[in-house]
């Protein structure tokens, strides 16, 4: 076989050779009917590109959530609030009141941070309003409030003492003769007065009066004993009949509970006090280094080392509770 021909064609070819190109010849390639293109080959998508994308796709929606959260807190000091009555909308300057007539809700904007719903017969007034702070004050009536925005921004005034908003949903009202009754749905809301103060978490309520300090939370589903038992018992701490009736109502108390015990022992005598914290610890025990007897004997630093041991959100992880952002309120005040 001559391999001159078979790698360049030159030189004689052999029989065979010739034999077989006869009969590959109508199979041979000819640009002029096919021509070759070359196309360029995709390459696959590689995790790193993937991962680029989401990421610019994360930026993006940041940004986007960023700027409409600045737009929301956002307000010109002195800019009316917007009030929605009985198909007809108005606006609530401040020093401006509203006194809802009966068979009404009225819906009111707090700025941009959120809303809330007066019922029938309240009566409240603008009396601040500036990107930072918004304060009204709430003379009579019920409302609903929905505020998604750090602590501190929205308070009301009452006639009991200052309610502050620390990011969260609640329901209040202040009676004729000017006690105010709180209801926290999420978050937590702050009482105030010159008698002293409560921090008030979801599901708990709270009563805040003219003449003493707030009450201490007790949970809306706390057992009916305990919840009376406490109320009668921070009304008259001197009657040995309700000091009694609360230690009688303790066994009732659960882990959930632990929050009002501790916080009711501190303002308690100390013969009332033992028990507290004695049931307070066979449902959550205290820390390592915190002792009933330190509690007992005024030790701060021990008593908020036990508190803070509590299955209890963060006071002021407003932001978790996005939620808040979109419209919810309680039937009664006309969802």
């Amino acid at each position: 076989m001559n391999p001159d021909y078979l790698f360049e064609r030159s030189g004689p070819p052999d029989p065979e050779v010739e034999a077989m190109e006869r009969t590959l010849a109508p199979l041979r390639f000819d640009p002029a009917l096919r021509p070759l293109t070359l196309a360029r080959a995709r390459r696959p998508r590689t995790a790193l590109h993937v991962i680029a994308a989401a990421a610019a796709v994360v930026a993006v929606c940041g940004g986007a959530i960023a700027a409409w959260s600045a737009w929301r807190l956002q307000w010109d000091e002195g800019r009316a609030w917007t009030v929605r009555l009985n198909d007809s909308k108005s606006a609530l300057p401040v020093s401006g009141s509203l006194d809802v007539p009966a068979g009404s809700v009225a819906a009111i904007d707090i700025a941009r941070i959120g809303e809330m719903r007066a019922a029938a017969g309240t009566i409240l007034s603008l009396a601040q309003t500036r990107s930072a702070r918004h304060r009204i004050t709430l003379d009579a009536g019920s409302i609903s409030v929905r505020v998604w925005a750090p602590p501190g921004r929205f308070g009301i005034q009452t006639p009991a003492g200052e309610v502050i908003d620390l990011g969260c949903v609640f329901d209040l009202s202040v009676d004729g003769g000017g006690s105010t009754h709180l209801e926290v749905r999420t978050g937590w809301v702050q009482l105030a007065n010159g008698f002293g103060e409560a921090l008030v978490p979801a599901g708990a309520t709270s009563t805040m009066t003219t003449s003493r300090r707030p009450t201490v939370p007790v949970y809306l589903d706390a057992s009916p004993r305990l919840r009376d038992a406490i109320r009668s018992f921070e009304a008259a701490m001197a009657d040995p009949a309700a000091a009694a009736a609360l230690e009688g109502a303790l066994p009732d108390a659960r882990r959930r509970d632990v929050l009002t015990l501790l916080l009711l022992s501190r303002t308690s005598p100390s013969a009332v006090a033992r028990p507290l914290l004695d049931r307070a610890a066979a449902l959550v025990p205290p820390p390592a280094g915190v002792s009933i007897d330190a509690v007992l004997a005024g030790d701060r630093d021990q008593f908020w080392t036990w508190y803070a041991s509590l299955d209890l959100p963060p006071v002021k992880s407003w932001w978790r509770n996005w939620r808040d952002a979109l419209p919810r309120f309680d039937a009664r005040y006309g969802d």
